[in-house]
């Protein structure tokens, strides 16, 4: 004899009750709770940058993703799983307790997914702040399994849209040195380029400085007689002169940054191979909070050996930009106006000479400057410094040191251009 559906909802809510031993006295799981009735919907493939994925429970799964003005949250039972009551909350703090979550929702009949939408705005969350998230729900199988989940995740909102960030108080990567050698900088377009590096509007005392240093220590790969030498740089040189710039050489060791000179308003990093600490991170940090620009001149795995080193240093300073190693359009190439992107670094430009870049993979908030070829693989990309000190205790990893004929068998790794 069958079951009839008033029994059968009756014993589901039984069932859940007795489950619900995290519930306060008097709360039932399926009671009818205020919030949204209806599925925000919302498609994870309209995200802005990264959809953050999270279990709920065993039985259970967390997405969270943001649009320009909305976050979504969608809680999912894995089959043969079913939510019969959800509850989402997101929020700059941590969650409290499952039945004190903001939005809430019964599902009858039971249903496989559920999203929630949260205002941005309401949230008081901007491109770059860190939400906390957090989903739980009863669920049920046909069979009339009953379990409860709940899950919890940070999630950074995106940043939508392409509006580079404002120049200044930032790091831009090339993951080449040959647009800045003289060969490179026979192209017109390059020396402009230059120029936009070192002249930029910005908030902060380091607007108006009149130095540009050149950092060639740290056992730089293109220091000394390597190919960023004064001689292989002087028209990059004589171009930086010609803005009203004055040239120093700063020539640092693991750990000797402890200061930037008040006037100075961009440096050059090329090629370091020893780990900065956490205190001369943090002197970078400060130098882009007071409007200072921040250039990092990595290359392609093979030539260069510390990529691992110029990740840690990315990420310390708040970019989520890779160099994977891969080096593309190697011996000199002048990529078409195409494949630039339009920003401060890039303005006025229509193309740009380049030979043997590697790959850059850009984080939700990095903004790309140009592409390869194909335009389809990023080699030079800006991030907003995150101006957030870190912690001093620091113990400096080894340098991971990959194998550069079995990456690039037909490159030259003595040669930056790959030939």
């Amino acid at each position: 004899m069958g079951i009839s559906r008033h029994w059968r909802l009756g014993i589901v809510a039984l069932v859940a009750a007795l489950g619900a031993c995290s519930s306060p006295q008097g709360v039932k799981p399926n009671m009818a709770v205020p919030g949204p009735r209806d599925d925000a919907g919302g498609d994870p493939a309209q995200a802005c940058g990264k959809v953050t994925e999270a279990p709920l429970g065993q039985v259970g799964t967390l997405l969270v993703w943001n649009t320009q003005d909305t976050l979504f949250v969608r809680l999912s039972g894995v089959s043969p799983w079913q939510l019969t009551e959800s509850h989402a909350y997101a929020g700059t703090s941590a969650p409290g307790n499952w039945w004190d979550f903001p939005a809430q929702a019964v599902h009858d009949p039971y249903v496989g997914t559920f999203t929630y939408a949260f205002a941005l705005a309401d949230l008081g969350a901007n491109p770059g702040d860190t939400l906390h998230v957090a989903g739980h729900a009863f669920l049920m199988t046909p069979s009339y399994n009953f379990n409860q989940a709940q899950g919890h995740t940070e999630f950074v909102v995106n940043r939508c849209g392409t509006t580079p960030p404002p120049p200044g108080k930032d790091i831009v990567v090339f993951n080449d040195i040959n647009p800045f050698d003289n060969t490179g900088m026979a192209n017109d377009n390059n020396k402009l380029m230059v120029k936009n590096l070192v002249n930029y509007t910005t908030s902060g005392p380091r607007g108006t400085g009149t130095k540009v240093l050149f950092d060639r220590g740290r056992d730089s790969a293109c220091g000394g007689t390597g190919e960023c030498n004064d001689s292989n740089l002087s028209t990059m040189r004589s171009i930086i002169a010609g803005e009203g710039f004055a040239i120093e050489e700063l020539g640092s060791t693991a750990g000797s940054i402890t200061a930037l000179p008040a006037d100075v308003k961009v440096i050059f990093l090329w090629n370091p191979r020893e780990t900065f600490t956490n205190g001369e991170i943090n002197v970078f940090k400060q130098f882009a909070s007071e409007g200072g620009r921040v250039v990092f001149i990595g290359e392609w795995q093979g030539y260069y050996d510390a990529i691992t080193l110029e990740n840690d240093f990315l990420g310390k300073m708040g970019a989520v930009m890779t160099n994977t190693g891969q080096a593309v359009d190697c011996g000199y190439n002048t990529l078409p106006q195409a494949s630039l992107r339009p920003h401060q670094i890039t303005q006025g430009m229509t193309d740009v000479t380049i030979a043997c870049s590697s790959v850059l993979v850009p984080g939700p908030n990095d903004y790309p400057l140009y592409y390869d070829s194909s335009n389809t693989k990023v080699l030079s990309a800006v991030a907003t410094i995150d101006a957030t000190p870190l912690p001093l205790g620091f113990v400096q990893p080894a340098r991971v040191t990959l194998a550069p004929q079995s990456l690039h068998p037909l490159l030259n790794p003595s040669s930056a251009t790959g030939y």
